[in-house]
């Protein structure tokens, strides 16, 4: 399989990048590298096929287990990001340039802001083909009246992989509001603010998205999943001679 030079499906990911990275200043980490000692891990595995305006479809498998939520490209070589569920760190890993991006938590509490009104519209999906015995739920996420993105969703189908995911969705946002000085002011909108900060995970609170997509082009669609699997605990560790690079704090 080709290696790609940039991965998409690292969405949110790259929106709370291309935010830090202007006045990012990085420093070796503190914490030793995430191992799991184990020689095996029990997961959930989902794949998908996500696709942005100007691309082709490319393929996003996501590996969860207790205490780990792993993304790739679909393959066990490939780049990763990683996302350690007991520390809410994230690491993307560079194999072209053997390094490891370290992300830690930024914890949020505080409330949504007064000036931002959440609101979904939901139905359940009669013309969708049942999944696991389940009809489908099309739910319209708007933020001030706005509609922001669409999801397709199946309710109690892998709710502990649900879980994860969107803990990492979660985190990212969190990661994104500790950022939020860098953010310019015409791209705070509603829209952007609830979907990548202040409520990155709302989509998941249906259960399993198997479609979403916006009016930007981007989109991902379910392909297959799996529980109850068995994989090398090796795909949920840190290569120990990377060079790991800390996110400014």
């Amino acid at each position: 399989m080709m290696k790609r030079t940039t991965y998409p499906y690292r969405r949110g990911l790259l929106v709370c990048l291309a935010i830090a990275l202007p006045g990012m200043a990085c420093s070796r980490p503190e914490t030793p590298p995430v191992v799991q000692p184990d020689k095996v891990a029990n997961v959930s595995i989902i794949s998908f096929v996500e696709q942005e305006a100007g691309t082709d479809p490319y393929p996003v498998r996501i590996l969860t287990s207790t205490d780990f939520v792993r993304l790739d490209d679909g393959y066990d070589e490939s780049d990763y990001v990683l996302f350690d569920r007991r520390s809410r760190t994230i690491f993307s890993v560079t194999h072209e340039d053997r390094s490891v991006l370290e992300i830690r938590n930024h914890p949020y509490n505080g409330p949504l802001p007064r000036d931002i009104a959440l609101t979904e519209t939901s139905v359940v999906d009669t013309q969708a083909p049942a999944i696991a015995g389940k009809q489908p739920l099309h739910t319209v996420y708007l933020a001030n009246g706005t509609p922001c993105y669409q999801a397709i969703s199946v309710n109690e189908l892998l709710d502990q992989a649900v879980a994860g995911m969107a803990e990492y969705a979660t985190a990212l946002g969190e990661r994104q509001l500790a950022n939020m000085q860098s953010v310019p002011d015409d791209m705070r909108t509603p829209c952007f603010l609830s979907r990548y900060a202040y409520a990155p995970g709302r989509h998941y609170a249906h259960g399993l998205p198997v479609q979403v997509w916006d009016e930007s082009g981007f989109s991902r669609s379910l392909t297959d999943f799996q529980t109850g699997e068995t994989v090398e605990a090796a795909l949920f560790e840190l290569p120990g001679d990377y060079e790991t690079i800390l996110l400014g704090q």
